[in-house]
């Protein structure tokens, strides 16, 4: 306990007053003004360790993101046993991908209705069947029914996962903590790809169901998200899951960031699509508080013609146009197109090690590009990172492109270069573009719109994903590998362009200032 005899508010407040403590002060009475100061490391730890949790998911995405890889590799024209052709093998990359969307869609719905947390729990069956089918498939439609529950599965984990980090962390850690989840992603990607190399695809499959049961119960022991808590008015339940978060402190220390949160929920909630900015909806009746004689206003109604004039408003469509060309861009720049036929890709261009070896060294580049990302990500911003990540893309890919054209038509034959730009390209990758859009996912949609804008940003981000997948052979038919590299290079090149025009900087913000960013009818440039 902190003696400080000059400070004679009444009122409890929560404060960072340093970079490095965070201090959750607490006045005790008009004539005991102490405090207790809680370090930064404590505060910090719980925020991490429900990341951690809940990123267990993401390490599942990770695999199950890359199974196609592995899968098509052993089955793609098999001389013996269960095999693909080529149409099936696409269509098998391609299921994967364009049933996310349905369960983007369907989290971002019922997410708002079971809670984040309850959502990320169920979402770990359908990934469960998706690996028992996968090893014991004796046919290829056993594994397009397994690519059905697994990419539905992934789509469902999307938005409650990215909600969630947003939800329940400091604005001086969501940038972190969102990056993060990255981590897990690439680790997802490594894992698949070393089994790949070491084991055989059934095998694979059969050790990757233990993951789901960890994640499963993982997420057990987290708490709800206080601002799902809040929207649905179960305070008190909301009060002691941010204690949790904020240090396993008692309920008293955070009820200044409570009424902050409190006041935010409220505010969004309870605002009327109808209603005009200077004129409060009619429907609002003040009714005397339980706490401190406060006035608190009763929920609003919507009418169902409502809630949907409330899904375009502008402070929904404009996050919105954000994120879902972010995608788009990402996957241009990224060429993430090329995944599933990555090993097909670097025999034709001549990788000097074995092509699983090279996976294995692209998904390290990718993770470690995820710890640059949180490094940095405080420092240069989340615009900064965006910015630098798309540039050095377009330019790798472009890189790519010119090394094809002259490996095919030339000769050239620099074997260990086309190598070391695709790790280069996976470590800018998740550097940046790879990483900040699921982080705007968490922090750019309003409060009551978070699950349904979560939910189709996510979606879209599949959709583009199987467009890129499934015409990447068609592609590369039409104008061979190298003018896919030029075309998605170019396409970069426009993202640049689209995201210095578009892209706001959130980094540090709260939710409700990020909020008003996209409140204002003016271009958001480089918002400071």
């Amino acid at each position: 306990m902190v003696p400080n005899p000059t400070h004679n508010d009444t009122s409890r407040e929560y404060e960072e007053t340093q970079p490095d403590r965070t201090k959750l002060k607490l006045n005790l009475g008009p004539n005991a003004n102490q405090y207790t100061e809680v370090r930064s490391f404590r505060t910090s730890l719980p925020q991490v360790l429900a990341t951690m949790a809940q990123s267990m998911l993401l390490l599942s995405l990770g695999m199950l993101i890359s199974v196609p890889t592995v899968v098509i590799a052993a089955l793609h024209n098999a001389p013996t046993g269960l095999s693909m052709n080529d149409k099936q093998a696409s269509w098998f990359a391609g299921i994967l991908l364009i049933m996310q969307p349905l369960g983007s869609v369907l989290s971002g719905v019922i997410q708002d209705i079971l809670g984040r947390k309850r959502c990320m729990l169920m979402v770990n069956l359908p990934q469960l069947i998706g690996w028992i089918l996968i090893y014991y498939a004796k046919s290829v439609e056993v594994l397009f029914i397994a690519a059905v529950t697994m990419g539905f599965s992934i789509g469902f984990m999307e938005a409650p996962t990215l909600s969630y980090v947003g939800e329940i962390s400091q604005p001086h850690l969501r940038g972190t903590l969102a990056s993060f989840t990255s981590v897990y992603i690439g680790t997802g990607n490594l894992i698949m790809y070393l089994m790949g190399t070491f084991t055989d695809w059934r095998s694979a499959a059969a050790m990757s169901t233990a993951v789901p049961v960890i994640a499963f119960v993982a997420i057990l022991q987290v708490p709800e998200s206080p601002v799902w808590l809040l929207m649905k008015g179960r305070r008190d339940e909301a009060r002691a899951s941010l204690a949790w978060l904020r240090g396993w402190v008692k309920q008293e220390s955070v009820t200044g960031e409570f009424r902050g949160m409190e006041a935010h929920c409220e505010a969004s909630k309870l605002n009327s699509p109808v209603s005009s900015p200077t004129t409060p909806p009619l429907s609002y009746v003040p009714v005397p508080s339980s706490e401190n004689g406060a006035l608190v206003i009763q929920d609003y109604k919507p009418t169902f013609s409502e809630k949907m004039r409330d899904l375009v408003r502008p402070e929904m469509l404009r996050p919105l146009r954000l994120v879902v060309f972010f995608f788009l861009f990402l996957h241009c720049a990224a060429c993430n197109g090329s995944k599933p036929y990555l090993i097909k890709i670097f025999k034709r261009i001549g990788i000097p090690i074995e092509a699983f070896a090279a996976t294995v060294i692209a998904a390290s580049s990718q993770i470690l590009g995820s710890f640059v990302c949180m490094g940095s990500v405080r420092k240069l911003g989340k615009r900064g990172l965006s910015l630098i990540s798309i540039s050095a893309c377009s330019v790798i890919t472009l890189s790519l492109g010119t090394y094809t054209m002259l490996h095919e038509h030339r000769g050239v034959n620099l074997s260990w270069l086309p190598l070391l730009l695709f790790s280069l390209l996976y470590f800018f990758t998740n550097f940046g573009i790879g990483v900040i859009p699921w982080t705007l996912l968490a922090e750019v949609f309003p409060s009551r719109g978070r699950g349904v804008g979560g939910g189709v940003s996510a979606a879209m981000y599949y959709v583009w994903f199987f467009l890129v997948s499934k015409t990447f052979l068609d592609l590369e038919n039409l104008i061979q590998l190298y003018g896919v590299f030029f075309f998605y290079s170019f396409l970069g090149f426009c993202g640049f362009l689209f995201l210095y025009i578009y892209q706001p900087e959130t980094e540090g913000r709260k939710l409700e200032e990020v909020e008003v960013l996209f409140q204002s009818k003016k271009k958001q440039t480089n918002s400071v």
